[in-house]
């Protein structure tokens, strides 16, 4: 979801109201004094989301609603909202002009996420009721307000869902929940998606394996790209010899760099055979070593065994002596039998390959012959009888080449099935598990997370050359993502320290987000920051390292500004206030003027 434009409109004859402002692709900053109406803009865009904003008194009495442009992947939505105190109304037109209304956030939240293409799940409430995310539960990831979006990483204007923070976090990325409040049914469900991902993975590795032994005879070790651009030379060749100028001197020399192409990839191949002789011969050597030492400890144990023959070393039953050698032992010898198989292996694997590439030098040797044979015959016929059958003898060649590219693209698209089905798997194996208490802290891929967000949050703090804090971040064992910055939680930092670390969060989790393509909110709002508690140029390094990331990846920043002033660039808008006010120019007009 990106952001178009906005525009509010004015209520009564002494409404207030806006211009049409576009945002930028980029960036896009709302600059201009206090009082100037920044914040009623900045706000108005969370509540066309579904924010539960609550605005000055003077907003509701002079402006009627205010519609939003947003695009998705399924088409542009354009939304009103009416700007009630306590009353929920939202009107969504659709791109083919389909009009839905809402008057709840619970639904309107539903047709968002429904929308973007999350999967909503019934989430358990703090009163232990069934409940689901609510667009005001996951936007504080994505808009920071000014009043209590810099006390802390999270600030949603409430918390109702057991572990909400954990639970959110989940929610965007697309992981296990936390506490399903259908975990019976959920946990079924889970079994029987993972037994038919279980039987789907195993019927895409037998077709992918079955296709490989079927071509394994024609198929060409080398890559589609190779053969493609081995199919271009030949056309170019063809081209060349059908052109007014050629004649039989260009016939033999074609045929020659054919030859010579095949005689490079015969040197090629050579080589990779002797490199891979070598590393066999490396391994034959290590698994004698290993072999050595596996004897050296069968002799060890045999000693062992002797000693124990004799009852005046120590009598007593309860006696153990020798039993930490015995374990040693056997860990020890399990342990280089594995490594032998693991060796053994690597070779078997290796001197199959060294067959297969035996095989296509083969090949390459037959065709060399046959090109020579048709060398010699164009050299001992007319000019154009040559010219007729070297172009013959070529398009031949490529459609054995394209023959070869096909079935190689075959092999890659069943491999890259089998590959995604088992991604799909292994993802659903997470999900199961995640219903065992054994297994909810140790889910891989909540790992990986965790330790992606470390690292990202260290740049983002080191961007904003945040002070006096320590760089050994873990993670709160109560709130999953929460970091702790040594042994101190972020809640405990203040001033200027805890905003940088706020600010630090929030875009680590959209780069996240970005780095593991669950970016469905694109963008970033930042309501003005308290500015005297963060220096300018600090807060300009952080501009511009956000601005990387909306050229890279296509997001968008909305920040509002008092004293630091951002210079825009290509793909960057600026709004500030232009109608004139009773101290100062506003963002908003008055129909009265």
């Amino acid at each position: 979801m990106k952001l178009i434009n906005i525009q509010i409109f004015p209520k009564g004859n002494n409404g207030w109201g806006s211009d049409l402002l576009v945002f930028g692709e980029d960036i896009t900053q709302l600059f201009g004094p206090n009082g100037c109406g920044k914040t009623p803009i900045i706000q108005s865009i969370a509540y066309c989301l579904g924010y539960p904003c609550v605005f000055r008194q003077d907003i509701y009495d002079h402006c009627h609603n205010v519609k939003l442009k947003i695009k998705t992947e399924k088409g542009n939505l354009l939304i009103t909202r009416t700007y009630h105190k306590s009353d929920f109304e939202i009107t969504v037109v659709e791109p083919l002009a389909n009009t839905k209304t809402f008057f709840n956030e619970l639904e309107y939240s539903k047709y968002i996420f429904e929308w973007l293409n999350y999967d909503i799940k019934n989430l358990v409430s703090s009163s232990n009721k069934r409940i689901q995310p609510y667009l005001s539960t996951v936007l504080p990831f994505f808009y920071i307000n000014q009043d209590s979006g810099y006390s802390k990483i999270y600030s949603p204007t409430q918390n109702f869902i057991k572990d909400q923070f954990s639970e959110m976090v989940r929610f965007l990325f697309e992981l296990p929940v936390k506490n399903s409040f259908d975990e019976k049914k959920e946990k079924i469900l889970a079994k029987e998606n993972l037994d038919l991902l279980d039987k789907q993975v195993e019927e895409h590795r037998r077709q992918f394996e079955n296709a490989k032994f079927l071509i394994s005879k024609n198929i060409s070790l080398r890559t589609p790209e190779e053969l493609r651009t081995e199919i271009k030379k030949l056309e170019q060749e063809i081209d060349s010899l059908k052109s007014m100028g050629a004649d039989q001197q260009q016939v033999l020399y074609a045929f020659d760099k054919l030859i010579m192409n095949h005689m490079n990839s015969i040197s090629k191949i050579n080589n990779k055979i002797s490199e891979i002789k070598i590393r066999a011969n490396g391994i034959n050597q290590i698994v004698n070593e290993i072999e050595t030492e596996i004897n050296t400890l069968t002799l060890n144990e045999s000693a062992r065994r002797v000693f124990l023959s004799f009852e005046e070393i120590c009598s007593l039953s309860s006696c153990n002596l020798f039993s930490r050698s015995s374990d040693s032992y056997t860990k020890n010898l399990l342990y280089l039998k594995d490594q032998i198989k693991d060796l053994e292996r690597n070779r078997d694997i290796d001197l199959s390959y060294v067959k297969e590439l035996e095989n296509e030098r083969n090949l390459y040797e037959q065709a060399i012959k046959k090109i020579e044979i048709e060398k010699k015959s164009a050299s001992e016929k007319s000019e154009i009888s040559s010219i007729v059958e070297s172009i013959s003898e070529f398009k031949n060649i490529i459609f054995d080449l394209n023959n070869q590219l096909s079935e190689c693209e075959q092999i890659d698209f069943l491999e890259n099935k089998y590959v995604s089905t088992q991604a799909k798997r292994n993802q659903a194996l997470e999900i199961y598990n995640s219903f065992s208490k054994g297994e909810k802290k140790s889910i891989p891929s909540i790992l990986k997370i965790k330790s992606e967000l470390k690292i990202l949050l260290i740049k983002w703090l080191c961007v904003l050359r945040t002070k006096n804090i320590s760089l050994d971040i873990s993670f709160s064992n109560t709130h999953e993502f929460m970091p702790v910055l040594g042994i101190e939680p972020i809640q405990h930092l203040t001033g200027s320290t805890r905003i940088r670390a706020v600010l630090a969060y929030h875009a680590a989790i959209m780069e996240l987000l970005i780095n593991n393509d669950k970016n469905k909110f694109n963008f970033l709002i930042l309501d003005t920051p308290k500015q005297h508690e963060i220096q300018a140029d600090d807060l300009d390094n952080y501009m511009k390292e956000l601005k990387k990331l909306c050229n890279k990846f296509n997001v968008q920043v909305i920040f509002s500004t008092t004293e630091y002033h951002y210079i825009c660039q290509n793909g960057d808008a600026e709004w500030i206030p232009k109608y004139e006010g009773k101290e100062q120019k506003m963002f908003l007009y008055m129909l009265s003027d």
